[in-house]
């Protein structure tokens, strides 16, 4: 885990964007550099943000997302399913974002443990209310600000398989993660990721 991590709010206004995390990793392939991605977005809509603002928003967070990937990771996300894909995706999104990490830590991961598959507006709340009393970056911002990072979070375990949308709750899906993405990253030393993702020990 990257200790210099920081408590930011970025990823309100992030999308998931799988699809585009493999094009990216393509283009990185190819030898694009960064600029050259964000131009490519910016000029020929890359990654079907539409508007100019979200072109810049959208390569930004693609780009950032792929810095927290290894080669070995990249040349994976360029050939791999689209399940192994979503997967590569929490990743990046769990090494780029502080409280991201701590939310499937401290919430998705301990209800695996306590074998309680289900997740509801309490206990988001209760995690929200503990951080904001540790954390005074995060006790600062606005609520509109934490109702979109909560939104967004849920949308990314949504859409990556990890958790299904219930009438009352979250229900919780533990993942089977791709065994070449499992094997390297208990050769890098990066097995903090497999227990917060499927409780891997």
């Amino acid at each position: 885990m990257n200790n210099n991590l920081k408590y930011v709010a970025t990823n309100m206004t992030m999308l998931f964007w799988v699809n585009e995390m493999i094009t990216g990793a393509k283009l990185k392939k190819q030898g694009k550099t960064e600029k050259e991605i964000r131009a490519l977005s910016q000029d020929e809509d890359l990654f079907q943000a539409g508007s100019e603002n979200f072109r810049k928003k959208a390569a930004s967070g693609v780009i950032s997302r792929l810095r927290t990937l290894d080669e070995f990771t990249t040349e994976l996300l360029c050939n791999c399913n689209i399940e192994t894909a979503k997967q590569i995706t929490i990743y990046s999104i769990l090494k780029s974002d502080l409280l991201f990490f701590d939310f499937v830590n401290e919430l998705y991961k301990e209800k695996i443990i306590l074998k309680d598959y289900k997740i509801t507006d309490a206990d988001i709340a209760i995690f929200i209310n503990r951080k904001q009393e540790q954390i005074e970056k995060i006790a600062s911002w606005r609520e509109s600000t934490i109702r979109r990072l909560k939104n967004n979070y849920i949308s990314y375990l949504s859409e990556a398989g990890f958790i299904k949308k219930q009438k009352n709750y979250l229900e919780i899906i533990k993942p089977v993660i791709d065994k070449t993405f499992a094997e390297h990253l208990k050769e890098i030393g990066e097995e903090i990721y497999l227990e917060i993702m499927t409780v891997y020990i």
